[in-house]
């Protein structure tokens, strides 16, 4: 398979940037998951409106509700827990 171009041409184009977990400290381990899931609960609940503005079924739409009452309460909960 002939993918065209050098070596370094191919390193400029497709390399991404290594993240390597060998110099964290734990701390730092800690926030990032922490920042993960917090970013991944608000893209959920940003998911979950959206769904429910255009929902039309009503059982659905008490599903997106609570789904989406749940997600917040979770979100709340980090967010009270890190300030402990």
């Amino acid at each position: 398979m002939d993918l065209g171009g050098t070596t370094a041409e191919y390193d400029r184009k497709f390399a991404t940037p290594v993240v390597t977990h060998i110099n964290q400290t734990d701390e730092e381990k800690v926030a990032l998951e922490y920042n993960a899931h917090v970013e991944a609960l608000e893209t959920l609940a940003t998911d979950l409106r959206n769904c429910l503005e255009h929902a039309t079924d009503e059982k659905y739409k008490r599903y997106l509700a609570v789904k989406l009452d749940r997600t917040n309460q979770r979100l709340e909960q980090l967010r009270t827990e890190a300030t402990k």
